[in-house]
């Protein structure tokens, strides 16, 4: 009766440990990289946009899938690569307008990948007409205050919230 009350606390124990474990802790760091790489694009600064770059290909390389949830575990098997691939090509150029264009497939990826995380604060799924040839594009913010990172000063406001994880 001892050794049942026993293995059952263990047990329950550690199905709760590895529940709580996996709250997409290594997501966080992602979503700060990426929110400061966005920053770097609405100021129009090529050189803080590259060194928040590096910042992202580092929080990606480091993201412990054993912290993922099973949805973003599963999404982050399909696009991580693009994910890094993307935050590279920003990382090595430049030019603030290459580094937007790829900022179009980093946005929708991370969209994925944020979308099946558990957040805990909201995150806005923001959307610019005009961006990407007048194809559109979108972007996260923690801000609902649409600061369009396509465009910078010459258009920060273009744009509005689509959704919000």
């Amino acid at each position: 009766m001892k050794f049942n009350k026993i293995f059952f606390s263990v047990l329950f124990l550690l199905t709760f440990t590895f529940g709580y474990s996996q709250n997409n802790t290594s997501i966080k760091p992602v979503i700060n990289a990426y929110i400061g790489l966005k920053d770097a694009l609405v100021a129009t600064n090529n050189e803080q946009a590259v060194l928040s770059a590096n910042g992202l290909v580092k929080a990606l390389s480091a993201v412990n899938t054993a912290d993922l949830n099973a949805a973003s575990n599963k999404t982050w098997g399909k696009i991580s690569n693009d994910l890094i691939n993307a935050a590279k090509l920003i990382q090595a150029s430049n030019d603030i307008n290459v580094q937007r264009d790829q900022f179009v497939t980093l946005s929708s990826n991370m969209y994925l990948l944020v979308k099946d995380a558990k957040n805990e604060v909201p995150v806005y799924y923001q959307f610019c007409p005009m961006a990407n040839k007048g194809k559109g594009a979108n972007w996260l913010s923690l801000e609902n205050k649409v600061k369009n990172p396509y465009y910078g000063s010459r258009m920060l406001s273009c744009g509005k919230v689509v959704e919000t994880l």
